[in-house]
């Protein structure tokens, strides 16, 4: 660098004191900062000293590790050398061990073809013994099924002899009160009331006998026929009619003894056979029949009397006909 020329001395000094003041803070500067690295590196020195203490003791921890680890690889590799020497008989045994299971399964295939076949044999035998079985099966379902009818039906007969055998008995005190009614001398009795009373009761009596002897019948070839439901219901209708015309009758006698007394009127005594009708009771009635059907005794009659006038009793209704048909209607 060139010195500058200057014209005046002060002008050259000041320029040279500027300069000097530059350096000396550019010393300055420099020292401070040499200061400072110093200062750093003596830390820094420090530092590293520390590091390599560190790394000194690590170094030395690694190398210890590093002659475990060495002892253990030998272990290791002494175990895996006996662990393959191990695997290999244990390789052969198994292969042994293979051709044996080879055998065996060829063994176990042909006895299951042989059991199959044998299991195939069975299965034939059970399919045709559960048809057998199915077959009887059905046969004694059958057969149960016939005995449980023919139990139905010989219920049903029993009830409807019973039925019968109630209406016989209750004709015949119908017929003993009737026959009690006509033996009373003093009183009179109008024509229509006796062929009105002798035509129900005769119809009664029919329809009676005619169950009768369809039980008599059923009785006699139960077990060699069965009846048809037809018939059965024919029956019980008949049964139903006779038990409707009776109770009517019974009603409208009752009517006519608590308004016209007893009538002296002779009548047939049904004993449960048609055959039988045209006998007679000769036997007074007693206190007992009197008290039953609410009568009075003959020497205490008052008016009005059967001489009154005729009485017109109407047809009887059938089962399906309403109750308030079943009327008697007074002519005078």
């Amino acid at each position: 660098m060139e010195n500058p020329v200057f014209d005046d001395p002060s002008n050259e000094a000041k320029y040279w004191r500027q300069k000097a003041e530059e350096y000396r803070s550019g010393m300055k500067e420099a020292r401070e900062e040499l200061e400072d690295f110093q200062i750093s590196s003596r830390e820094l020195e420090l530092e590293l000293e520390t590091q390599l203490a560190q790394l000194e003791k690590r170094n030395s921890e690694l190398v210890v590790l590093c002659e475990k680890l060495t002892v253990e690889k030998d272990a290791y590799r002494h175990k895996a050398e006996n662990s393959q020497e191990y695997v290999n008989h244990e390789i052969i045994r198994l292969q042994d061990e293979l051709e044996k299971s080879k055998l065996d399964r060829e063994k176990m295939h042909k006895y299951i073809r042989e059991l199959e076949q044998l299991n195939d044999d069975l299965e034939r035998s059970k399919r045709a013994t559960v048809v057998t079985l199915e077959d009887f099966e059905s046969r004694l379902n059958q057969a149960i099924e016939r005995n449980a009818f023919l139990e139905n039906e010989l219920d049903e007969k029993e009830d409807l002899m019973v039925t019968v055998q109630r209406l016989k008995d209750e004709t015949r005190d119908l017929h003993q009160e009737l026959a009690i009614t006509r033996r009373q001398p003093e009183l009179g009795t109008p024509p229509e009331v006796c062929n009105g009373g002798n035509t129900i009761l005769t119809k009664s009596f029919n329809k009676i006998d005619t169950i009768d002897s369809m039980v008599q019948t059923e009785n006699s070839c139960f077990f060699n026929s069965i009846l048809t439901p037809s018939v059965r219901l024919s029956a019980l209708n008949m049964v139903n009619n006779a038990l409707q015309r009776i109770g009517q009758l019974e009603m409208k006698l009752s009517i006519l003894y608590k308004t016209y007394g007893h009538p002296p009127l002779p009548a047939p005594v049904y004993n449960g056979n048609s055959s039988s009708n045209n006998g007679n009771i000769h036997s007074p009635p007693t206190d007992f029949e009197l008290k039953r059907y609410n009568l009075k005794s003959p020497q205490r009659l008052s008016n009005p009397s059967w001489t009154n006038g005729p009485i017109k009793l109407d047809p009887l209704p059938t089962a399906e006909k309403s109750s308030r048909e079943n009327s008697i209607h007074f002519v005078h």
